[in-house]
């Protein structure tokens, strides 16, 4: 199977990471207000988690996709040259 292109992955990774961020809003949000006795409405604090989270969440997707884009490309690069190195090291005594 042919791995994604590096811009295609960074760009799956920060949607994905702000999908989690709304999502972990839209449940938390509401549970804080039970836990504090706020008087928004369930509905009203999971739409302002949402908003709240996926801002939050998406202000560190893009680093986050950058740094294991590298990552991803240098344990691919490290495999290939390892690949093409089928000798093992003499040992010398």
């Amino acid at each position: 199977m042919k791995r994604l292109h590096w811009s295609l992955y960074a760009l799956l990774l920060i949607v994905g990471i702000t999908a989690l961020g709304a999502v972990l809003g839209a449940v938390l949000f509401p549970l804080w207000g039970v836990v504090f006795s706020l008087q928004k409405s369930s509905g009203e604090l999971a739409v302002f988690g949402i908003r709240t989270l996926s801002f939050y969440f998406l202000m560190w997707a893009p680093g986050i996709a950058i740094v294991l884009c590298v990552k991803r490309a240098y344990e691919a690069r490290v495999a290939k040259e390892e690949g093409g190195n089928s000798c093992p090291p003499s040992e010398t005594s």
